[in-house]
């Protein structure tokens, strides 16, 4: 199990390079759209594809390893209470897990209303709202030891 939890961990990590990449692509080229007043291209569209798809890729390693993989998080699950007296415990079992699950949520929401609005102006503006939002709380639970949990930037 041991191979098994690295090469997740080692996909989940390096997968978030694509996430924040696309996630930065798309909000600079929807702030571009909405200062020059250019038409929603493909190219955004694409990119709002690999941004969605990233964080549905990395909700299910993340999934995968909570319940299956982990062995920080069976150690949370095996004592609930014990882990929620402990920081970086509970950053694992809830505040990590439950931030993203709703970042991953605001990003599909937001990729929803872009699909259902007729002008240019206005997918900008959606895409702008909803993307940098989920950006930001999805920036903030990357344990780079904002929140107490540091874990290496690159995983080799």
């Amino acid at each position: 199990m041991d191979s098994v939890y690295s090469a997740s961990l080692f996909l989940h990590s390096w997968n978030r390079w694509l996430i924040l990449i696309a996630g930065v692509v798309v909000i600079v080229y929807a702030i571009k759209g909405l200062s020059s007043k250019s038409e929603y291209s493909s190219f955004q569209r694409k990119w709002s594809l690999v941004f969605l798809s990233s964080l549905h890729l990395q909700l299910l390693i993340g999934i995968m390893m909570y319940f299956f993989i982990s062995p920080i998080t069976a150690l949370a699950l095996s004592d609930f209470g014990a882990a929620m007296k402990d920081s970086a415990l509970r950053f694992w079992a809830v505040e990590h897990t439950f931030v993203n699950i709703i970042a991953i949520g605001l990003a599909q929401t937001g990729s929803i209303l872009v699909r259902r609005q007729n002008d240019s102006a206005g997918k900008n503006k959606r895409t702008l709202i909803w993307t940098g939002i989920a950006l930001l709380l999805i920036l903030v639970m990357i344990p780079m030891g904002m929140m107490g949990v540091e874990r290496p930037w690159f995983r080799i």
